[in-house]
């Protein structure tokens, strides 16, 4: 009997993975907006971590740009390279058209509002293709961690606000009263919310200002020429 129950909790979890894959939309959605035709990927602010490897796998030539450069680690997938450099000069690093697509997951809601206005002009110049951008959708208060003072949230951003550069924004993570600080569910019990996050994830994802976070993804240049891997070192 106890091996019963066992496999049938087993079957039970294979369902409700499938069912309720938590990050299946934002990496899908990563997926169609980089993998069709961009070959080169700036990932701006990179952190410590391989998380657009792991959301967009087989990219043929990936860089990561950030002030602190993740350690070795050979169970994190890395990029083909990285630049140390401050991301708030990024036009002195990489030529305009330098990569198809220019991405900053999860990074200018850590900026003043004016470094990120200037943040998103560099990407614009450097992108040949496509710059894409996730953040919170409107100010989230976030506090520093022990461990991470770069966690506090400085400035807040809405759909307005990439519309008006030319992004089309869909919304990801599900209905944003559900969802808190560091992207955590805020109510209990959190199993039963966080699948409830999951199910309005296809509503949010056409009324952007309705979700917890922010897809916004912009049209750069008319340049359809594939580029070499080797044409994308920093200046």
């Amino acid at each position: 009997m106890p091996s019963l129950v066992r496999r049938v909790k087993t079957f039970l979890g294979r369902i409700d993975r499938r069912v309720f894959p938590p990050q299946e939309s934002l990496d899908a959605l990563l997926r169609a907006a980089i993998a069709p035709d961009c070959s080169s990927v700036l990932d701006v602010g990179c952190g410590q971590g391989g998380s657009l490897l792991r959301r967009v796998p087989l990219l043929p030539f990936s860089v990561g740009v950030d002030l602190h450069l993740p350690p070795e680690d050979p169970d994190v997938p890395r990029h083909s390279g990285y630049v140390e450099a401050d991301i708030l000069a990024l036009d002195e690093r990489f030529s305009p058209g330098t990569f198809d697509c220019v991405v900053a997951l999860d990074v200018v809601e850590h900026l003043e509002r004016p470094e990120g206005l200037r943040l998103l002009g560099s990407m614009e110049r450097i992108a040949a293709r496509r710059v894409i951008v996730l953040t919170p959708n409107g100010f989230l208060p976030q506090p520093p961690t022990p461990d991470n003072p770069h966690q506090e949230h400085i400035s807040g951003w809405t759909v307005e606000d990439f519309t008006a550069r030319g992004y089309r924004v869909l919304g990801v993570n599900g209905w944003k009263p559900l969802r808190g600080m560091y992207g955590l569910i805020r109510l209990e019990p959190v199993g039963f919310w966080l699948r409830v996050s999951i199910l309005t994830q296809s509503f949010t994802e056409r009324h952007p200002r309705q979700a917890f976070q922010l897809l916004a993804v912009k049209d750069v240049g008319d340049d359809t020429a594939s580029r070499r891997p080797d044409s994308h070192s920093p200046q």
